[in-house]
């Protein structure tokens, strides 16, 4: 991409145009956030960015939960909030994308440089002349940061995005109000990240002993997680699978990861609960490799994997832990590497790996489709339930699909679904912060082509957390389907303590009348599906709805205690995980 500053040839730039002349150059073309008494200078450098967008959300939480989504889909985002009250009001949003591993540049505008120093009593501030604890609250939730001054501010600018490439995840700029306005010298060269190589002794090492062991296998799978989709490596992956005809399964945090259709993809992999094919063909092979894995409490079921390090080959991004294939042998040890390049130089390896044998996901799901017996027709007027919803909702999804995706309910609705092909799922797995999906959903909106439909699935306890940026999603006149499901509350909780507790209770809305009071008459369909009669005309009608340009709105009621498949298990395996038995606690 052509830099704007470095095209004119100008001897010196403004600290702020700077800053914004570098976040064009990563491809962004979008800053999320709330303006505020100390960021409207930038604010107003912005606006004369051409390559540049303003998206005012309306509040800080969801900017940096949109940005989250935006960065998900481009690899890289820009918030913009004011110093204080804004900025702290992000750090839940940036801390999500630093545990699931999301590039975020956070930019807080700053009261004058002068006062700063001079500890002066400043409004959004504590009045206590201390300047330094909402850098300390956010730097915890950051891979870098700095304080831009006139002196530093080119060196630090270019050090901290560097940063934030190379580490995918969040980093934090505050940019004091004076400082945006200040001149330095105009870049002389791109922000050019030089990839990392490896140790070529480690890398040797490792190859000797690993390439025997992967190529000597009985049976050999690839355990896949999200940091190889975050660091582009997917196709590495794939590549490495089909030269040493290798499954490929994935824990439940990499989904997207793959083609759900390839003929490598065994399925998911998570302890008790997975597939029983997976979960057999996993826990029986001599030897898995393991991809960037994080072993979490929900990708494994409670950690009911039966894994043995023994048996396991952990390569991550910088690192690698080969299992000594013995009990109670420490595994050895290898520092200095890049995994993009230890994985080309396995897929040079494994030619002379033979076939295995097992049957892809895909082939099962369509086997296990000829085999189940017709879903008996429900009699009209009786109660929707997840079991009838989800199959229908499967129907609904098309190859490029955008999928924002709640945890609780839609997670694990769609969980025995095959998506269909170039599909992005987009979801938080490991934070799992309620409410996340709608303001993500408007930064996916933004961030990918204007061809691309985009589909939330969002229960009705995380809708009431971020609801006013549907508002911002008809502003900007975008168009999504956007699936509430509505069962009176917080269910997962209510399947893991408190069935009937007020506690898991949340306030009625009228949930038609939501889109209208957030934007202008007409331009939105709310529709209601309570009865099963009603899925497939009520879903035909918000496809066409949606292609014609309306934003649809689709409330879906189900029983408070009704829930997907699997659910209830999943329940019973947080409370186990959380609580002792004997605790006497109000169960499901």
């Amino acid at each position: 991409m052509s830099h704007p500053i470095m095209k004119s040839r100008e001897v010196s730039v403004s600290v702020g145009d700077y800053l914004l002349a570098r976040l064009q150059e990563l491809g962004i073309h979008h800053v999320f956030g709330v303006p505020g008494d100390f960021n409207l200078g930038v604010l107003e450098q912005l606006l004369k960015h051409p390559g540049l967008r303003w998206v005012g959300c309306c509040n800080e939480l969801n900017a940096a939960y949109a940005a989250d989504g935006y960065a998900r889909m481009r690899g890289v985002a820009a918030l913009l909030t004011a110093y204080g009250v804004g900025e702290l009001s992000t750090i839940n949003g940036i801390a999500g994308a630093y545990a699931e591993r999301v590039p975020v540049v956070a930019i807080t505008g700053a009261p004058p440089l002068s006062h700063l120093q001079k500890r002066s009593v400043i409004h959004h501030s504590l009045g206590d002349g201390d300047f330094g604890n909402t850098l300390a609250s956010v730097a915890p939730f950051t891979v870098a940061h700095a304080v831009l001054t006139q002196a530093n501010a080119p060196q630090e600018i270019d050090r901290v995005l560097r940063t934030c490439l190379r580490e995918r995840r969040p980093v934090y700029l505050q940019l004091p109000s004076d400082v945006t306005f200040q001149h330095v010298p105009a870049p002389e060269a791109p922000l050019v990240q030089e990839a990392p190589r490896s140790d070529p002794d480690s890398l040797r090492l490792l190859l000797e002993k690993l390439v025997p062991r992967l190529r000597g296998a009985r049976r050999c799978a690839l355990l896949v997680d999200s940091d190889i989709q975050r660091f582009g490596l997917a196709p590495k992956v794939l590549a490495m699978a089909e030269a040493g005809r290798l499954p490929i399964a994935l824990l439940s945090s990499a989904r997207g990861l793959v083609d759900e259709e390839h003929p490598a993809f065994l399925g998911f992999y998570g302890g008790r609960l997975s597939d029983a094919y997976v979960r057999d063909w996993v826990d029986g092979a001599d030897c898995v490799v393991g991809l960037g894995t994080r072993f979490t409490d929900l990708n494994t079921h409670s950690f009911s994997h039966r894994l043995e390090s023994a048996r396991l080959v952990d390569l991550q991004l910088f690192s690698a832990a080969l299992g000594q294939g013995t009990q109670g042998v420490p595994p050895s040890l290898y520092s200095g590497l890049v995994l993009s390049e230890v994985l080309e130089a396995l897929t040079e390896s494994l030619g002379a790996r033979g076939a295995q044998d097992f049957v892809p996901r895909s082939a099962r799901l369509r086997a296990t489709a000829a085999a189940r017996a017709p879903v008996p027709i429900p009699k009209t007027g009786t109660p929707l339930t997840h079991a009838q919803l989800w199959p229908a909702l499967a129907g609904l999804l098309e190859p490029e699909d955008v999928l924002v995706v709640e945890a609780g309910s839609p997670m694990v609705g769609f969980s025995s679904t095959q998506l269909p092909r170039g599909v992005s799922w987009v979801a938080q797995p490991l934070w799992c912060s309620i409410g996340y999906t709608l303001p993500a959903l408007l930064g996916t909106s933004l961030a990918a082509a204007p061809e691309r439909r985009h589909l939330l699935f969002i229960g009705d306890g995380s809708f009431i957390m971020t609801a006013q940026e549907l508002s911002t999603l008809l502003h900007l006149k975008l168009k999504p389907l956007v699936f509430l499901i509505n069962n009176a509350g917080y269910t997962i909780e209510r399947l893991i303590v408190g069935p009937e507790s007020v506690y898991n209770d949340i306030p009625k809305w009228n949930y038609p009348a939501v889109c209208d009071a957030l934007g202008a008459p007409g331009q939105s369909l709310t529709l209601l599906i309570e009865k099963p009669e009603q899925v497939a005309p009520v879903l035909a009608e918000a496809v066409r709805a949606q292609r014609d340009g309306r934003l649809v709105f689709v409330e879906v009621r189900v029983a408070p205690l009704d829930a997907p498949a699997g659910m209830a298990q999943m329940g019973a395996s947080v409370y186990s995980l959380s609580y002792r038995d004997d605790s006497g606690l109000p169960r499901f």
